[in-house]
């Protein structure tokens, strides 16, 4: 079901970010006679860049990620830093060729400066009936500690490839939305220009609309895992292998005014002490469901903070469910 959601969501956003701009376009489009020529050139400048850095991005998410991710797991079986886990719960998911099945586990182990944490890992088990990867078995990992490789952690036995197959039709699909973009320039050229160029264009039209949509809708997913997280993705994983555990008062929590999808947005600030005893004070903004504003009333919570930047602090909670 989880998986049905994010395909419902990914083709929801596409139909408003290429159907509905055309079809808004199409049945509301004017004249050219008081279309500015040079405003109608920034605007098609502007619809080729768009596209461009789209489908340059497309390339490098679909075609050179998979070589990329395969030269990483390649370097941290090499040099990456060494951690012992143990599987605190374990499920199958789906078979795949052969007798290979994903295994979904979550982890128990300790971060860089010794703190517990917890992992969520998927793998592909290839050799099921050997009972590896059961809740209660010890497990090595390879950690990126810069944790900037993707993906920064690995199981110490896990093996890269490249599916020919699959890398074909990506980058068959990759020409085949290249070919589609530069159709559709010649398209909209031929039916709209009337002998007046390029002054067909104006800023609703598809050919700029469509990747704006896409731009913004991409920087607006990544604002609002923000709000819900309470901060930086890159952040909160730096703190969750960096950061030291420790309870903290919750002094106040007040809600900001800000609501996404009738869910407040609260202010806490926290009081806490170091593992010296020197007290701080910090502050966290997140988006809080309706079913834990609970928490709001908690007088105490529990944190992790950053031994050389005591003021950036984050959730525990929301940092057990971090990848």
């Amino acid at each position: 079901m989880k998986g049905f959601w994010s395909y419902f969501w990914v083709v929801y956003m596409l139909f408003f970010a290429i159907p509905f701009p055309m079809l808004i376009y199409y049945n509301t489009r004017e004249g050219l006679t008081d279309t500015n020529p040079w405003l109608a050139i920034t605007w098609l400048l502007l619809s080729l860049i768009l596209w461009g850095i789209l489908v340059l991005r497309w390339f490098r998410n679909w075609i050179l990620l998979p070589f990329k991710m395969k030269r990483n797991i390649g370097y941290l079986l090499r040099e990456g830093e060494k951690r012992e886990a143990r599987i605190v719960d374990s499920k199958d998911g789906k078979h795949l060729n052969g007798d290979m099945i994903m295994k979904k586990m979550t982890l128990s182990l300790r971060n860089f400066v010794g703190t517990e944490i917890t992992e969520n890992l998927e793998l592909a088990d290839s050799r099921p009936g050997e009972m590896r990867y059961e809740k209660g078995r010890i497990i090595h990992l390879m950690i990126d500690k810069s944790l900037k490789l993707r993906p920064y952690l690995i199981v110490d036995t896990t093996q890269a490839g490249v599916k020919a197959g699959r890398m074909a039709l990506l980058v068959l699909l990759w020409l085949g939305l290249v070919g589609a973009i530069v159709w559709y320039y010649y398209f909209s050229y031929n039916m709209e220009s009337n002998g007046y160029g390029w002054r067909f264009m104006k800023v609703y039209h598809p050919l700029v609309l469509c990747p704006l949509i896409l731009f913004v809708s991409r920087w607006g997913l990544g604002m609002l895992l923000k709000l819900f997280s309470g901060g930086d993705p890159d952040t909160l994983l730096h703190i969750k292998y960096y950061g030291v555990q420790t309870m903290a008062e919750v002094v106040s929590a007040t809600q900001t005014g800000t609501y996404i999808n009738e869910q407040p947005q609260v202010k806490f600030e926290l009081r806490y002490q170091d593992t010296y005893g020197k007290t701080y004070t910090a502050t966290l903004k997140k988006i809080v469901s309706l079913i834990d504003l609970g928490m709001v009333r908690q007088e105490t919570v529990s944190i992790f903070y950053l031994k050389d930047k005591p003021s950036e602090v984050a959730f525990a909670d929301d940092l057990a469910g971090l990848n």
